[in-house]
């Protein structure tokens, strides 16, 4: 801007200069932020994760009601895994039952009803010309999902194709003997000692058959994707099925077993490793007991490396159950064997 002069000539006035950030401070500015958000995403991610972690056991806590519930009504817990006898109604046959696991009998218990009306457990699961079975299977439901688990809502289940997936299971015996149950069979109830198995153990499972106590015994437990070198988790709502018209084994869609540690990813002998309890929980997983509470179970929980093999001494009893771990216990509704505070 000019102003004139007393000599008429313009005289340029100065412009009032701004002050501003030197390089140097703009550098420890960016420093200083880049520092808080550093510390401030841990925090960030912690938050999540303990949302995740309190959905995630009111899920179980929800499937735990609901599980009273059926017990109220019937007098016992539901069938862990159709797998008696062929459907057509020969209970010796060499193929296996319908398939279905103990999830559907909740589902009038979980706001399900009309899912419950479509399918008919006198047909396999994956039926789908006379029934809607095919089609419950198949639909996901937010009550089986924690939100940290990265499954997909739908995967193949055997000879069940985009079966819902589930991020639970039901609780089966300590021991993974399926093998030595095949149909026909009657196998040794000592190692069949969950609260679901399949049903040729012989019984089904009711709260008085839960002699060790039901705070101390798991009826639900967490499971995840990615378990195995293929990066998938077998676990199902409604049903395992190999074959389109009965079960031939699955039972590992439905249940899981303690004989394996938690988050276990090793084979030891177990061609499937994701027939154990896991999560993506930091350091342990979510549990649902037979009383209603849901626990966090760390993974450093005592476990045996390896299953107790004296089939007429489950409990490895003469040894105070040395061979038998803490972890294992837990699964057991009457080994005898003192639990201590997990």
């Amino acid at each position: 801007m000019f102003e004139p002069t007393h000599s008429g000539r313009p005289q340029v006035r100065k412009l009032d200069r701004q002050p501003a950030f030197t390089l140097v401070e703009l550098l420890v500015v960016i420093a200083i932020i880049g520092v808080l958000i550093a510390l401030l995403l841990p925090a960030v991610q912690q938050a999540r994760e303990a949302a995740r972690r309190m959905s995630c056991s009111n899920n179980l806590k929800n499937i735990g009601l609901a599980l009273h519930t059926y017990h109220d009504t019937h007098n016992c817990f539901p069938i862990g895994h159709h797998y008696q006898g062929h459907w057509d109604g020969d209970p010796l046959s060499s193929e296996g039952g319908t398939g279905f696991g103990w999830a559907t009998g909740l589902l009038p218990y979980i706001e399900q009803g009309n899912q419950f009306e479509r399918f008919d457990s006198r047909y396999p699961a994956g039926e789908n010309t006379i029934t809607g079975n095919r089609t419950v299977c198949q639909t996901p439901l937010n009550l089986f999902s924690c939100p940290s688990d990265t499954k997909p809502a739908q995967y193949d289940e055997g000879a069940i194709p985009n079966a819902a997936t589930s991020s639970y299971q039901g609780a089966a015996s300590a021991y993974d003997s399926y093998p030595n149950n095949a149909v026909g069979s009657v196998p040794n109830r000592d190692r069949f000692n969950g609260v679901f198995d399949r049903t040729n153990r012989g019984f089904i499972a009711g709260l008085k058959h839960i002699q060790d106590g039901t705070s101390n015994t798991i009826i639900v437990a967490e499971t995840k994707w990615e378990m195995d070198d293929n990066r998938r988790n077998r676990s199902r709502i409604y049903a395992g099925n190999d074959i389109v018209d009965y079960a031939k084994g699955a039972s590992n869609a439905v249940l899981i077993n303690g004989q394996w540690a938690m988050n276990w990813t090793q084979k030891q002998g177990n061609p499937q490793p994701h027939r154990t309890a896991g999560s993506f929980h930091p350091g342990g997983a979510m549990f649902g007991f037979c009383d209603g509470s849901v626990h966090f179970v760390s993974e450093t929980i005592e476990h045996t490396a390896t299953a107790w093999t004296n089939a007429n001494n489950a409990y490895d009893a003469p040894n105070g159950g040395v061979g038998y771990g803490v972890y294992q216990r837990l699964f057991s509704i009457s080994d005898g064997l003192i639990v201590p505070e997990i």
